[in-house]
């Protein structure tokens, strides 16, 4: 695939392809930081501004598409700061389990609990660790990936990753205890 070079950086073809090639994933992204559609909405619109604005200065043309994940996620954690909403889970499509209707209704009550509070245990999560747990397992990037995503160390990586796990095993483990040691 041949994404715009410096030579169509305003081009507002350019614009256009990215959109099509981009937005739903960029607009995941958004969702999950900012559980809000109309916030993720705005911020997709914003993100793909700001890159039409911001072309010219990508050196590796190659990772287009991390670069807008990157400018979303910092532009979602901006309208947080400034809203000051809490984090959030990605929205139904993307949902960790879905209940198989067949199932027998103490099943599906079942299930349907266990993902609720698999929900609940990561938007308690700090969101340092909430960004890696969805680089992780929602756009499964691999541990160097989420690295150069967003500029850390892999060990740091590694850690935020740890932690996370701890924090959501505790959550589900101890419910009440693992709420109040997360700090939410």
């Amino acid at each position: 695939m041949r994404y715009p070079n410096k030579k169509v950086a305003h081009d507002v073809g350019a614009l256009e392809m990215l959109f099509k090639l981009f937005h739903k994933s960029v607009y995941l992204t958004a969702y999950f930081i900012t559980k809000d559609h109309n916030l993720a909405e705005d911020v997709v619109q914003d993100t793909f501004l700001r890159a039409y604005d911001k072309l010219d200065q990508l050196q590796d043309h190659s990772k287009v598409e991390t670069w807008l994940h990157r400018i979303a996620s910092n532009l979602a954690i901006d309208v947080l700061r400034r809203n000051k909403k809490l984090v959030s889970t990605p929205p139904a499509e993307t949902d960790l389990k879905t209940v198989d209707p067949a199932a027998q209704p103490e099943s599906s009550l079942l299930v349907k609990e266990e993902r609720d509070n698999v929900v609940s245990a990561l938007e308690n999560l700090p969101p340092e660790y909430q960004e890696v747990i969805l680089l992780r397992y929602y756009r499964e990037m691999t541990i160097k990936e989420i690295s150069a995503f967003l500029t850390i160390p892999e060990g740091t990586v590694k850690t935020r990753l740890r932690k996370a796990r701890i924090l959501i095993s505790q959550v589900l483990n101890h419910p009440r205890q693992g709420a109040a040691e997360t700090g939410r």
